[in-house]
């Protein structure tokens, strides 16, 4: 089963219908007025449906109602839906446990959100399940049929039994002034005014005056009032046996239709529009539109198998609840389509616009098409052309030049007649033409394969550029001329060529790699930058430097086929996925911000908003066109999409509606207020939000910062939740930035405190910083003590050895004292001795002989006495010789 079926039909079928159809007829007819201008172009409408495959649970929808937020809800089998437009969130017992059961059969909108009803339990749906209700109390051998919320707060109850139960305070009662005569059905309720309410029973419609406690029956008895329904504008009810009917302000009712016109028709599916007009579901297939009196059927083959039980028509979009089929969403097509027959599903090429205002169709196989006042012409081989594959087309003096891989058909504009054929016989290159194009001196330029770049003169001669040796086989694929009236012409894998005046100026290599310097198209903006459509990407060239804008800064392909700018405020680039709207400012963004990680704010459109096909055509000439009016064309593999850009982005009226919705934080779920608190011990937690919009989700662009200290805002692409992790505690703003065709609509923000555990406190952090403090001086101050006493230690080891050392020499020196006192006792001792003994013998002799004439007795001469002194005198010199050694070797020993 395809996930999203896109479909596109004509405005009438929702808005003309009662005129058109008088019986049943498909959805897809066609006739002239359905087109606005010559064109022939319908304005369209898509239909995308959600099953099982791409978001619901289940297939079959129950009930189906939109919240005070705008969340559209869904009932199905196997649980509730919530959707946005994009995204989906089931609602089930497994995710949420709080439900006491699993399907819902029936929605009741009030003030207070929806009231949906399963067989023992009712639920709020506004945003999320706000509160479920056991009612298994009042529904025993019976089942929930209608419910009514009153400006107090209290739930009336109405069940099949016939009983009316009120909800207050946490318990139930039974309506006390509910008494009717007869055993009955309650079927349903419908406020009328602030204190009344209509009950619709098996037996008779019934007014209940809240106010005066009373009831009153307003019908007759035996009438069955299966369905009351309508607007602030009329009531309608209605009967299985009798019809619908509008009710008065006097309770009379004005019969509508007939039963007998409508016995198909399921009465849980009756709805009005804004119109006034009644929609319903039939039983047997499609839909039934009523007004005044009148009665139109109509089918959508998608859905002609399937019965559709659930209807919402708001403006211009109808929602479809289906058994079978799931959600089909029907809404009007931002992209239209061409309706001829001969190009529904055909492989479209260039296309090309003459001044005559005629829009010429290429295909691949299926010739050349002309489109002018409303009717269509076709060109095959049969008719001339030269191939009925179509690669370029151009226009020259009132003749229409189509290219193909065989070369070029020469057309008469206004006849539409085949005049003459130009291949490598008459002087081309190549035979594969890829590009046509006249510059502004009426040249008309022909590129083909082999290094063929030519052009016809005015005189229609055709030239040849001379090139470089080294070009001869080079392909050249788009052209465009400048305003300083030179021409820039892209190949493949060559880069691109500068030529003035016919003849070759330069070439320049673009920055991609082989594979990728495909260059499609050559577009110059407004401040004279150039940016090139390639393989590779868009790559601009400014102030003679290179830049690529590629997939990973926000391009939807990689491949870039066509460049057209809308002279209102952006571009249009047709790739492989649709058509990608670029507005300027973000271009001008691009060419300041030289960071790896931009990302473009842009818009897409595919087959989802009414493209017959997101995959574009390229390697043609031209890729797209903006004809005259100002509407892009664009060739697609499947047909010809036209957008008109000055309905696409401009006029913009319903506000953005953007809600922040569930905090996920591990199991737990928790819907968001105006703030979130993230509690001590979570290091990692989600935040989910929600763009409602059912019109063209892809219109935004979303991007978002945490705190304001910094200017760098994160993309936010196909994601609705944010992931954040490791946060510090402290306040932080989360803020997304959203922009609508590329354009700032509004910022979001949301306060976030992250709660800290007592170690984060300000508090114990001073407390932790005064004890790391103390703890610091302590350690400093043993460490101190220890180097201080290490210190003391090695200084009084130190002072030890030293005065062990001093000890030492003072045992020496004493030693030597000692030593030196017994020389000197010996010295002494010889000096008193030894000395005494010659010296007294030479003072005796020396006085002898002096006086040796007084002496008469003496036994030797006077010079034997004189040898004898001299003899005294050398003994005791040699004492005092001796004497004086040993002194000298005492001051020796003292040195």
């Amino acid at each position: 089963m395809n996930s999203r079926i896109s479909l596109t039909f004509s405005l009438f079928l929702l808005i003309q219908l009662p005129t058109l159809f008088q019986v049943e007829r498909a959805a897809f007819g066609q006739t002239d007025n359905f087109f606005q201008d010559s064109t022939r172009i319908p304005r369209n409408y898509v239909m995308e449906i959600w099953d099982n495959s791409n978001g619901l649970p289940q297939n079959a929808v129950f009930a189906l109602e939109k919240d005070n937020h705008g969340y559209l809800w869904i009932a199905t089998e196997e649980g509730l839906v919530r959707f946005d437009g994009i995204s989906h969130l089931v609602f089930d017992q497994t995710s949420y446990p709080e439900m006491l059961e699993q399907t819902y059969y029936t929605f009741f909108k009030t003030s207070s959100g929806i009231w949906g009803t399963a067989d023992r339990s009712i639920a709020l749906l506004e945003k999320t399940i706000e509160k479920v209700i056991d009612c298994s109390a009042i529904t025993e051998n019976t089942w929930i049929r209608a419910i009514f919320e009153t400006e107090t707060g209290e739930l009336f109850i109405g069940t099949q039994s016939g009983k009316i139960h009120v909800w207050d305070n946490g318990n139930f009662r039974e309506l006390e002034f509910w008494n009717p005569e007869k055993r009955l059905e309650i079927l349903g309720f419908y406020p009328i005014e602030k204190s009344k309410l209509l009950v619709g029973t098996t037996h008779g419609l019934y007014e209940l005056n809240l106010s005066s406690k009373q009831m009153k029956l307003i019908s007759a008895e035996n009438f069955t009032a299966q369905k009351v329904f309508g607007s602030n504008q009329s009531v309608f009810i209605s009967s299985p046996s009798e019809g619908i009917f509008r009710l008065k302000e006097n309770y009379e009712m004005d019969p509508i239709i007939s039963n007998d016109l409508i016995r198909d028709l399921n009465p849980i599916s009756l709805t009005t529009d804004s119109e006034n007009r009644i929609w319903a579901g039939s039983t047997e297939k499609g839909l039934i539109l009523i007004e005044n009196g009148m009665v139109s059927r109509f089918t959508y083959p998608e859905l002609k198998n399937y019965t559709i039980r659930k209807i919402i028509k708001e403006k211009e979009n109808l929602y479809l609840g289906t058994l079978g089929k799931g959600l089909a969403l029907i809404r009007p097509a931002k992209v239209s389509q061409l309706y001829f027959d001969i190009l529904s599903g055909k492989n479209i090429k260039a296309i090309f616009q003459s001044a005559d205002s005629s829009i010429w169709v290429g295909t691949r196989s299926d010739g050349l098409h002309r489109i002018k006042g409303g009717s269509i012409r076709s060109l095959t081989v049969k008719e001339g052309l030269i191939q009925n594959g179509v690669t370029t087309i151009g226009e020259f003096q009132g003749k229409i030049y189509s290219g193909s891989n065989s070369g070029i058909t020469v057309i008469d504009q206004k006849s539409g007649k085949v005049l003459d054929q130009i291949t490598q016989e008459d002087g081309l290159n190549g035979n594969y033409v890829y590009a046509i194009y006249k510059d502004s001196k009426g040249w008309l330029w022909i590129l083909t394969r082999y290094g063929g770049m030519h052009y016809l003169d005015e005189n229609g001669t055709l030239h040849t550029v001379e090139l470089p040796e080294k070009y001869s086989n080079t392909n050249f694929i788009s052209i465009l001329e400048l305003k300083n009236k030179q021409l820039i012409i892209g190949s493949m894998n060559q880069g691109i060529f500068r030529i003035e005046n016919g003849k070759f100026i330069e070439n320049l290599t673009l920055p991609l790699t082989p594979g990728e310097d495909t260059i499609y198209c050559i577009f110059e903006d407004e401040n004279d930058d150039l940016w090139f459509g390639t393989h590779g990407g868009m790559v601009l060239l400014s102030n003679g430097k290179f830049r690529a804008l590629k997939k990973s800064n926000g391009l939807k392909s990689q491949s870039v086929y066509s460049i057209i700018s809308d002279g209102l405020g952006g571009i249009w680039i047709s790739n492989n996925f649709g058509v990608q709207y670029l507005p300027n400012s973000e271009l001008d963004r691009f060419k300041e911000n030289g960071a790896e990680d931009f990302f473009i704010a842009s818009t897409l459109f595919n087959k989802t908003l009414g493209m017959p096909n997101s995959e574009a055509n390229g390697l043609i000439f031209p890729a797209a066109i903006q004809d005259f009016s100002g509407k892009i064309w664009i060739p697609t593999v499947e047909g010809v999409g036209v957008i008109d850009p000055s309905s696409s982005s401009q006029g913009i009226q319903e506000a953005t509606n953007f809600i922040w919705d569930e905090l996920h934080m591990g199991d737990k779920k928790i819907p968001i207020g105006t703030q979130i608190t993230i509690p001590t011990g979570v290091n990692m937690f989600q935040v989910s939000f929600s763009l409602i919009d059912f019109e063209n989700p892809s219109q935004y662009s979303l991007y978002y910062r945490i705190g304001t200290d910094t200017d760098s805002w994160l993309p936010i692409r196909d994601q609705r939740q944010l992931t954040f992790n490791g946060l510090k505690p402290g306040k932080y703003n989360l803020e997304v930035r959203i922009l609508r065709y590329g354009k700032l609509d509004q910022v979001k923000s949301l306060p976030i405190e992250v709660s800290a555990s007592l170690t984060e406190t300000t508090p114990f952090k001073i407390l932790a910083a005064l004890i790391f403090c103390l703890l610091v001086y302590f350690i400093v101050k043993y460490y101190l003590n220890i180097q201080m006493k290490k210190s003391l230690e090695e200084m009084v080891g130190q002072r030890t050895i030293e005065l062990s050392r001093a000890n030492e020499k003072l045992k020496n020196a004493v030693l030597e004292i000692e030593d030196q006192n017994l020389i000197l006792k010996e010295i002494t001792w010889n000096q008193s001795h030894l000395v005494r003994a010659p010296l007294t013998k030479a003072m005796g002799i020396n006085q002898l002989l002096i006086k040796y004439a007084n002496y008469s007795n003496v036994e030797k001469s006077k010079e034997q006495l004189e040898i004898e002194l001299l003899e005294t005198l050398k003994q005791l010199d040699q004492l005092v010789k001796e004497t004086h050694a040993k002194s000298e070797n005492i001051k020796t020993n003292e040195q």
